[in-house]
């Protein structure tokens, strides 16, 4: 979802929901990175799902649809699928 297309409180929230999953998957990618605020993301994030799904939001082709449908609502397994591998 871009800004351009957020004309409803739904939107907005989809809209930032979006883009804190975008700061997830770009944080989950760093082979260093800060646990504390990466962990503080994905709580956020998940915060943002479980309101999506509670309000009964559509989040067509958002990635919260992907961690809805694919990963169980769960954020931190949706963020697995962008770890570094060893």
């Amino acid at each position: 979802m871009f800004h351009h297309q957020v004309r409803t409180p739904e939107h907005a929230l989809l809209y930032l929901v979006d883009c804190t999953l975008a700061t997830v998957s770009s944080m989950a990618m760093l082979k260093s990175r800060k646990k504390n605020e990466f962990n503080r993301q994905i709580g956020i994030a998940q915060k943002g799902i479980n309101w999506i799904q509670d309000m009964k939001i559509d989040p067509f082709q958002t990635r919260a649809e992907d961690v809805i449908n694919q990963f169980d609502s769960s954020v931190e397994k949706w963020s697995a699928q962008y770890l570094p591998k060893n």
